[in-house]
C-alpha cells in the first residue's frame, strides 16, 4: 500500500486494493474494517470506541448491500492486545444488544495501521436477521 504512515493525526491517502464488501448469492462478505472515520483517520484511543466504530463501518457496508447488522452470521476479530479482550467483548455485546450474536473468532495479531487496536470482518446472510 503506497500511503504515508497512518495514525490518528495522519489520514490514509489511498485505499488498499480490495472491495469493501462482496456479494455471493445470499452472502455478503465485508472486508476487515478498522476504526476509520472521515478522511480515514482512526477514531478512539481505546478498544471499546474502536470496536464500536468498526461495527458501525460494517453496518454501513451491509446497508449499502441491502442488509443489516442483524444479518451477520460470522465475525472474525483481530486484537492487538490480549488484555483488551474484556473491553472489546463488552462493546461488541452492547452493539448487538438482544439480537442473536454471530459466530465469532477472536485472535491477537499485529495490525497494518499504527494505532489500530482492532480489525473486524463479517459475513452476513440475507434474511438471517429475520430468523
Amino acid at each position: 500500500m503506497s500511503t504515508s504512515t497512518p495514525s490518528s493525526s495522519s489520514p490514509i491517502k489511498r485505499l488498499p486494493n480490495f472491495s469493501l464488501y462482496r456479494r455471493a448469492g445470499d452472502l455478503v462478505f465485508v472486508s476487515g474494517q478498522m476504526a476509520f472515520g472521515e478522511g480515514f483517520r482512526l477514531i478512539g484511543d481505546d478498544v471499546a470506541t474502536q470496536t464500536r466504530v468498526c461495527l458501525e463501518n460494517i453496518e454501513r457496508q451491509l446497508k449499502a448491500a441491502g442488509l443489516t447488522a442483524r444479518d451477520i452470521v460470522k465475525a472474525t476479530v483481530w486484537l492487538t492486545r490480549t488484555e483488551d479482550f474484556a473491553a472489546f467483548d463488552a462493546a461488541y455485546g452492547a452493539f448487538f444488544g438482544d439480537a442473536t450474536l454471530p459466530a465469532r473468532s477472536t485472535v491477537r495479531a499485529d495490525l497494518m495501521v499504527p494505532g489500530a487496536l482492532i480489525e473486524i470482518e463479517a459475513i452476513a446472510q440475507a434474511g438471517a436477521g429475520q430468523a
